[in-house]
């Protein structure tokens, strides 16, 4: 006499299926923001690194010549105006790479050096833009000469929106008074959030 259960597969009650449901949750919520944080913490480092290269570049332009051609407006880098005068200081280039004719617009690049070649994702619709998306910097130079870049005597240290819409400043303890050995500092408001902070190029 045959098994009239023989070769029916047995069902998933409920109870069961709302265990794997939340043992899938339990999971998804361990490993999303272990996910995120390794990818905050990458675009960090690509961004210190982008902002390591363009100290080192302005650094090569103030020995080349002797000064620094001023960077921004209000101690930011954040329009095209900006970028484009910023580019061509460092690059003796245009934004799409093609000579720039007037030497009045080589922002006091006249010898037409490469001290630094933008790469693409170091631009954006025609704006300077680090990994975060940001597309606001600020930046501070060592004006008077002294090897090192004060507040207030070097400049103020303007807030620096995200692309997020969050204003960050630099505090006290990153930015003290007695100044930052540097020729010129930049930063950015990272991905715009209190607990990961401002991406500081000095730090």
């Amino acid at each position: 006499m045959s098994n009239p259960t023989a070769g029916t597969q047995q069902a998933f009650s409920l109870i069961e299926l709302l265990a794997v449901i939340t043992i899938i949750g339990v999971l998804a919520a361990l490993v999303i923001p272990t996910v995120t944080a390794v990818h905050v913490s990458v675009d960090r480092v690509r961004t210190r690194v982008q902002f390591e290269q363009w100290t080192a570049a302005c650094a090569q332009f103030r020995q080349e010549y002797g000064y620094l051609t001023a960077l921004g407006v209000g101690n930011k880098l954040r329009t095209a105006a900006d970028t484009l005068g910023f580019v061509r200081m460092l690059s003796g280039r245009n934004l799409d790479g093609s000579e720039v004719e007037a030497m009045a617009d080589l922002m006091g690049n006249t010898k037409r050096i490469t001290f630094h070649a933008f790469a693409d994702s170091e631009l954006t619709g025609g704006l300077l833009t680090d990994a975060f998306g940001n597309t606001e910097f600020g930046v501070l130079w060592d004006v008077d000469g002294d090897g090192l870049v004060k507040p207030g005597i070097d400049g103020l240290a303007p807030s620096v929106q995200s692309a997020g819409g969050m204003s960050l400043a630099p505090s006290s303890a990153d930015l003290p008074a007695s100044g930052v050995r540097a020729g010129v500092i930049f930063y950015s408001a990272g991905r715009g959030a209190v607990d990961s902070g401002l991406i500081l190029s000095w730090k």
